[in-house]
């Protein structure tokens, strides 16, 4: 008798959806959210014929409107039984977004195992989940005003119950067949209206993901394979979008007028959106700075009026598009970078900006705009601005960085700490491991918090990544235009670039006062701390490593002890 057994990729592999076609598709999960501007639904399923010992891909499948990825991210060895609350783990920790208010999982387990995965899924969000949580509560089966209040930004009172007990209640909630009918129907609502009636240009809509082609996909891909509550026979009303005001004009006129009176301070959360496109897009195609006042207006106001994120990151996306076709000029990402609070709206922004930025007179323009804005603490979340400069990784990016470090406050430093890519980047790590190293001697307060956020930003980088490999690269700018538009020096496995590192890290541990941040840094890269365990610290979040190499043992032993000397204080030379 045999297991099935998921192995993941270091390195994912990018697929395209027609790749899928003519294999069966074996669904693990499925996760959606409704979004009246570009509903998500994320798959994650086995690709083939599952014959015994036959091993076959797993794939990750994301599906918006106007963005669709597929990617494999593992392998399944096909065996005669599995165990899914075992097997799936590694599948379910990955980061898959923001918290879903659809589950669907698998028919092939057990009604207590279908609620487990589900919970478990559920519990990898943290504490995301309690207002998600309450949200589906309060408005179980009417999915559209959970979504209106949403969108209103209004808030809910969150139960004080652990994120443990608040996954499990979401976990019965959501496998409802009260929840999963009307959440599907609205699913599939969002999906038409967003293409059809968010005021989207005609090119986005030439290029979207048709309802009927995604109806097709989820019955015929999905549905077959996973768990579905029985319906009864019964019409259940079919939800209707709201169709959002639609913004009149006839000419650019219209659109000045409407600009010069201010009108726009009077105009619904959707008008202001298909506002913004418009004003986006005249700036980026003329660049005219006329347009920058009300460009800055126009975004505050939409967050003001609680615009979520994945609405702004949907527009963000769009730029990258015009800017991609030649459309207009990178500078469109400068309203997002500058006035958004969002970590990952800004960190997006500044990684498009930056990647996508011509050379004018011998500097790449984004670092000119970027330092004057940095420099007058003109950007709302400076931090994740900083951090995404640094995360992109390559020579000039972090050069860059590194003249400008000492202008961020601590506050900021453990923002843009947080701030990392799928593909942790060689040149990105050693700024952090660098400046921790500048840092450890240091007794002031702020150099102590900067240190700290270092050392956190090395644990960070492993947890927030999608890939097994650590890449060396640098990148021909504008990237867009270039061919190819990065250049990969070196790569390294986790386990290659952990020896790799190894040195720097344990003098770091050696040399900082106890409790050692270092020795938790170790255990997360898979190395056995050198420290005492009575000086080491020991951080809430486990280490992705169960098993903790000691390179020592390749060492000539200089004190003459393994263990027990490190338990009882001895450190090695």
């Amino acid at each position: 008798m045999s297991t099935c057994q998921i192995s993941l990729l270091y390195s994912p592999r990018a697929l395209d959806l027609d790749d899928l076609d003519g294999s069966p598709l074996d669904v693990f999960f499925a996760t959606g959210i409704v979004n009246p501007f570009g509903p998500t639904l994320t798959v994650v399923a086995a690709v083939g014929v599952a014959d015994l010992g036959k091993e076959i891909p797993v794939v990750e499948i994301m599906l918006n409107p106007f963005r669709q990825e597929v990617l494999q991210i593992g392998t399944m060895l096909v065996g005669t039984e599995w165990h899914p609350e075992d097997d799936l783990a590694p599948l379910i920790e990955r980061d898959y977004g923001g918290c879903p208010t659809l589950v669907l999982v698998t028919n092939k387990v057990s009604q207590s195992t279908r609620i487990d995965l589900t919970r478990q899924i559920f519990e990898s969000y943290g504490s995301k989940i309690k207002s998600v949580a309450k949200a589906v509560e309060t408005h179980l089966g009417d999915p559209w005003a959970r979504v209106d209040r949403e969108i209103r930004g209004s808030d809910f009172d969150i139960d004080d119950l652990s994120v443990h007990d608040t996954a499990m209640n979401l976990a019965s909630l959501v496998l409802s067949v009260e929840h999963i009918v009307p959440e599907l129907q609205a699913m599939l609502a969002a999906w038409q209206g967003s293409i059809e009636k968010t005021g989207v240009s005609d090119q986005l809509k030439w290029s979207s993901m048709s309802h009927e082609h995604f109806r097709t996909f989820i019955v015929d891909r999905v549905f077959p394979t996973i768990w579905l509550p029985e319906i009864k026979r019964q019409t259940i009303p079919q939800p209707e979008l709201k169709a959002p005001e639609k913004l009149e004009w006839n000419s650019i006129d219209d659109i000045t007028q409407i600009l010069n009176t201010k009108e726009w301070q009077r105009f619904s959360e959707e008008k202001l959106v298909s506002l913004l496109r418009l004003v986006l897009f005249m700036y980026g195609s003329t660049g005219a700075s006329e347009f920058i006042e009300p460009l800055s207006g126009i975004y505050k106001r939409l967050l003001h009026l609680g615009a979520d994120e994945d609405t702004r990151l949907m527009i963000e996306g769009e730029m990258v598009s015009l800017v991609q076709g030649g459309k207009v000029h990178a500078l469109v990402f400068l309203p997002f970078l500058i006035e958004d609070p969002s970590q990952q709206v800004a960190s997006k922004a500044v990684i498009d900006f930056v990647s996508m930025s011509e050379i004018a007179n011998g500097a790449l323009y984004a670092f000119t705009e970027l330092r004057m804005l940095i420099e007058s603490k003109s950007l709302t979340n400076r931090g994740a601005v900083f951090g995404g400069l640094v995360a992109i990784g390559d020579s000039q990016s972090v050069k860059f960085a590194s003249e400008l470090r000492g202008l961020l406050d601590s506050t900021e430093v453990k923002i843009a700490a947080r701030v990392h890519t799928p593909f942790p980047q060689h040149k990105a790590i050693q700024f952090w491991l660098q400046w921790a190293k500048e840092l450890v001697y240091s007794q002031k307060a702020e150099d102590q918090k900067n240190f700290g956020s270092a050392a956190s930003a090395l644990i960070l980088v492993l947890t927030q990544s999608s890939s097994g490999e650590i890449i060396e690269s640098d990148r021909n700018y504008p990237c867009h235009k270039s061919d190819p538009p990065t250049l990969r020096l070196r790569t390294w496995s986790r386990e290659e670039y952990a020896e790799f590192i190894a040195p720097d890290l344990y003098w770091l541990e050696s040399q900082e006062d106890s409790p050692s941040l270092f020795s938790d840094v170790l255990r997360h890269w898979g190395l056995m701390p050198r420290a005492s365990v009575d000086k080491q610290f020991i951080g809430d979040s486990p280490a992705l490593n169960k098993r903790l190499r000691d390179l020592s043992e390749t060492e000539p032993a200089k004190d003459g002890g393994g263990f027990l000397s490190r338990l009882f204080g001895k450190r090695r030379g």
